[in-house]
């Protein structure tokens, strides 16, 4: 992954349990540096493993078998190398063809794979897609998805070769689009003889991308939405058929503007984004028609609302702590998945849901109460839960090891009920902490590590 230097300015965002009321269950444990997952109608996971394999679970977590092994054939010596991306035929039903987007070794390239899906096993591998990429590891990016058009759409990193990203006739550092045999639609926006390798690269659906990490399509209007790993800005996107979006010319919003080059929705520092998805589910109505992404710096799932005409971010708030949450995807019944990264065997399969009394019959507190915050040790983002039985002047603030205060969280009045606050200590020392939570009736304090 991208390496970061900290350095956005703090913020701290408080919302009430309305907003935030979620349980997270930890369904599949010991994972060694998963990336990507799939559902597949028969109500099966396959995840895949940067440096191995893709396996099939079930719905409950519950191993099944090895989907396949890719060890024999696979570069992942790099940060954005080896097995990543996978997902479904949208016929699934009657194909059972499951696509894996991976590295190869030699010849080094990247590749994507269509298999048949078969007893949990991927059986009859086909190439779809093989594009000559050398072994440099950083800036594969790389993910795939089918549109409502049923045709696959796949970013692919610029390999470090940075001035590719511009360049017609190469397929580095864009958004490709291709038929599920691996044709190339005519209709794309720089199709000329459908020979990727003479004259214009058909496959190029937008250029001018770094390195996006995933993109979704939206269920309300099928927009693309895309995260850029930058240099130094990181951006959402909002992808369009054949507009190019800056780099290496310019990165973030484009100073002076040039007309020529799509701007980006939102650009931030540092955040590393990761997984996105656009919500519309009923499980947590606050959040439809929200953007949820991933932070692989700051291991937490923030949201992103939309202006109204859904090609704009007006605001970005923190909203869920999960670790690197690399995948997302919104499950049939309406909850969220997410793949949390980790070396050796610490990734992880996550389904966060609403609290198990649903939203709005949370039961209401009949006493004042603070808990510890979640992590701890952390680094950089906690979560600070507290409930009140009454309305009540509140005040949550944060001291250092001194004694000496350093930020207020809350500074006011609450109704009866329970919240929650996400603290971003990203530009505080390691060390230790105290929180205090203050009504007239209560006060209460508790200790916490920052670690980084």
């Amino acid at each position: 992954m991208l390496k970061v230097i900290i350095s956005f300015i703090m913020f701290c965002v408080n919302l009430s349990i309305m907003a935030q009321a979620y349980n997270t269950d930890t369904l599949i444990t010991g994972l060694p540096k998963p990336v990507s997952f799939t559902f597949t109608p028969a109500n099966k996971i396959i995840i895949t493993l940067k440096d191995s394999t893709a396996r099939t679970y079930d719905q409950n977590g519950t191993f099944l078998k090895t989907f396949w092994n890719f060890r024999d054939s696979l570069y992942s010596a790099g940060q954005e190398s080896g097995v990543l991306g996978v997902c479904a035929d949208p016929d699934f039903n009657s194909n059972h063809f499951i696509y894996i987007y991976y590295t190869h070794l030699s010849p080094a390239s990247i590749r994507i794979v269509r298999f048949t899906e078969s007893n949990n096993s991927g059986t009859n591998p086909v190439i779809i897609l093989n594009i000559p990429q050398a072994q440099s590891g950083i800036h594969y990016g790389g993910n795939m998805h089918f549109g409502s058009d049923d045709k696959l759409y796949i970013s692919v990193g610029t390999g470090s070769n940075n001035n590719d990203a511009q360049l017609l006739n190469s397929p580095r550092g864009k958004i490709l689009r291709i038929n599920s045999d691996g044709t190339i639609p005519n209709n794309n926006p720089f199709y000329d003889d459908g020979n990727p390798l003479t004259g214009r690269d058909d496959r190029i659906w937008a250029r001018g991308l770094r390195n996006s990490f995933d993109f979704c399509f939206s269920p309300f209007n099928d927009s693309l939405y895309a995260t850029e790993n930058g240099n130094s800005v990181d951006e959402i996107n909002f992808i369009m058929k054949g507009r190019n979006y800056g780099w290496p010319v310019c990165e973030g919003y484009c100073s002076p503007f040039i007309d020529s080059l799509k701007q980006p929705m939102y650009t931030f520092n540092a955040y590393v984004p990761t997984g996105i998805i656009v919500y519309n589910g009923t499980q947590f109505p606050a959040l439809s028609g929200k953007v949820i992404f991933g932070s692989y710096s700051f291991q937490s799932l923030y949201t992103a609302t939309l202006n109204g005409s859904l090609d704009s971010v007006t605001s970005v708030s923190p909203w869920a702590i999960t670790g690197r949450a690399v995948s997302i995807s919104q499950g049939s019944d309406g909850n969220i998945y997410v793949l949390k990264y980790g070396f050796t065997n610490e990734g992880a399969f996550l389904r966060i849901k609403p609290f198990e009394t649903g939203m709005g019959q949370i039961e209401e507190p009949v006493s004042f109460k603070m808990s510890q915050n979640y992590p701890n040790p952390f680094n950089p983002v906690t979560s600070i839960k507290y409930e009140i039985p009454n309305s009540s002047l509140v005040t949550l603030k944060i001291y250092n090891a001194l004694g000496l205060e350093v930020t207020t969280l809350v500074n006011a009045t609450r109704q009866q009920g329970s919240f929650e606050v996400i603290w971003d200590a990203v530009n505080f020392p390691s060390g230790v902490y105290f929180y205090e939570l203050s009504t007239v009736e209560y006060t209460e304090r508790k200790i916490m590590v920052l670690v980084k």
